[in-house]
C-alpha cells in the first residue's frame, strides 16, 4: 500500500514513448495497464488502465483508476488504509514537431504537462498530482472517530 509521506517526497515514474502515436493518423489510440507504465509502486497500490489518443494537437490521456493509499487519521493518528478512484482526462501537446523536429511554440495555456523534446510523456507525476488532488482533507479513519483518549497522569489534580 502506497503511503502519502511517499507521493509527497518522490515522484512516481511512468514514462512512455509516443513518438509513434504522434506519427499516426488523428484518432489513433494505444491503450495500457497502468501497472505496466508505473514503476517503483506497492504491488497492487494503482489499478486501472490508460488510453492515450492522438489529437491533431497532441495527445489525450484518458484513465479511470483505483488508488490504495496509507493515511493518518486526523483525529485518532492510527494508519489506515483508503481507496481513491477517479478519473484522468488532459491533452498533452508535443514540446519538438514529430515531422520535422523543430520546436514549437505552446500557447501560455498549455503550460502544464507537455511532452518532452524525445516525445516521452511522463504519466507517473500526472497520476501522482491526481492522487494528492483526490486525497480528503481531513482524513478519518471511520466517521464516528472518538480521536485520542485522555489519560491520566500519575500526580496530576
Amino acid at each position: 500500500m502506497m503511503k502519502v509521506e511517499d507521493l509527497n517526497k518522490s515522484q512516481l515514474t511512468g514514462a512512455i514513448n509516443v513518438a509513434q502515436l504522434l506519427k499516426d493518423p488523428t484518432g489513433s489510440s494505444r491503450n495500457y495497464d497502468v501497472n505496466t507504465i508505473i514503476e517503483k509502486q506497492p504491488e497492487g497500490s494503482i489499478e486501472g488502465e490508460i488510453t492515450l489518443i492522438h489529437t491533431g494537437q497532441g495527445i489525450l490521456v484518458r484513465s479511470k483508476l483505483s488508488v490504495q493509499v496509507e493515511l493518518v487519521c486526523g483525529r485518532c493518528l492510527k494508519r489506515f488504509p483508503y481507496s481513491i478512484n477517479f478519473a484522468i482526462e488532459e491533452e498533452l501537446r508535443p514540446t519538438i514537431d514529430i515531422s520535422s523536429g523543430l520546436p514549437l511554440h505552446l500557447s501560455e495555456e498549455s503550460e502544464g504537462f507537455t511532452i518532452d523534446k524525445n516525445h516521452v510523456l511522463d504519466l507517473g507525476e500526472l497520476i501522482r498530482q491526481y492522487i494528492l488532488l483526490n486525497l480528503p482533507m481531513k482524513p478519518l479513519c471511520r466517521p464516528d472517530c472518538a480521536g485520542i483518549k485522555e489519560m491520566k497522569v500519575y500526580g496530576s489534580t
